[in-house]
């Protein structure tokens, strides 16, 4: 079982290498097609025109999808405040290492960091001290070349790294799959709109430990292999967006996956971090990281 269930379609999938190669050989394929915009074929590769282009789009593309993904979590948490689901939000703009300052109660605050589907670069966010909830919103919103479940993989890893090694704790990701819902990506989670239900589709919630893991079996009162991990009723973010999405009780299961992280020791002083995905009681994924000598 995957990591995530929607998969993209094998019928959009094999159109991308075809798609590579004319793109790569327009000059030898059709280069009445180059001449009638401008462009002449000995420069589409000689002159590095191709390749220019396809670094100027992709360095587009890069600069605009950090603003649109951020303007998601924003209609969010403005529509949880006007339900009055929370007190309020701010939306930092750069300034810290999160991008969303949210007001859950009173005494209860939580903050969001926003990123793409990669995980690239988690370790940039940092956990403000006064957030007793703190998440990451993950937006897949990539290449169809690699499955949803490949980024989710990468994301979860990294994390679960700067929880052992740094002990940066993140209480929950939001993977939000931008093609979930669509025909090139059909969502299982909803039956009969499996490829009508688009942007309505709620994101997927990855609770992870209350706490970083330890192994210290000399010092009963600090070893804790393997903490417990979070629950849709020790966190209250999670809940407001499934609710917010029209998400029933009786199928959040659908949607929310458990990251435990353990710490197994090993021989000669070796540790080693051992993640196990679960997803409706089962396991749908499981990581064992490289050994390290602990000091």
């Amino acid at each position: 079982m995957s990591i995530l269930p929607c998969r993209n379609e094998k019928r959009v999938t094999k159109q991308v290498q075809p798609t590579i190669d004319l793109l790569t050989q327009l000059d030898e394929l059709h280069p009445d097609v180059l001449l009638q915009h401008g462009i002449h074929p000995i420069d589409y590769h000689g002159g590095l025109v191709f390749r220019s282009a396809i670094e100027s789009i992709r360095g587009t593309f890069i600069a605009s999808s950090r603003p649109s993904r951020e303007a998601l979590v924003n209609d969010i948490l403005e529509n949880l405040a006007q339900r009055h689901s929370i007190q309020k939000f701010k939306h930092t703009g750069g300034s810290q290492r999160y991008d969303f300052e949210i007001a859950l109660q009173t005494d209860t605050f939580a903050a969001i960091e926003v990123k793409g589907g990669e995980g690239n670069s988690i370790n940039i966010s940092e956990r403000p001290l006064w957030a007793k909830e703190f998440g990451i919103w993950s937006h897949l919103d990539g290449a169809i070349v690699n499955q949803p479940a490949h980024g989710a993989h990468a994301v979860v890893n990294r994390i679960t790294n700067e929880l052992v090694r740094r002990g940066k704790l993140v209480d929950v990701i939001f993977f939000k799959d931008i093609l979930c819902g669509t025909r090139t990506r059909p969502c299982p989670k909803y039956p009969g709109r499996e490829d009508k239900i688009k942007l309505q589709t709620a994101p997927d919630v990855f609770l992870f430990p209350q706490r970083r893991p330890v192994f210290s079996p000399e010092k009963p009162e600090h070893h804790d292999p393997i903490p417990p991990v979070h629950t849709l009723d020790s966190l209250k973010l999670p809940t407001l967006i499934l609710d917010l999405f029209g998400v029933e009780e009786s199928e959040r299961s659908k949607h929310v996956w458990q990251i435990q992280v353990q710490i197994e020791g090993l021989e000669n002083g070796r540790q080693r971090r051992v993640t196990k995905i679960f997803h409706k009681g089962e396991i749908v994924g499981q990581t064992h990281s490289k050994a390290w000598v602990t000091h």
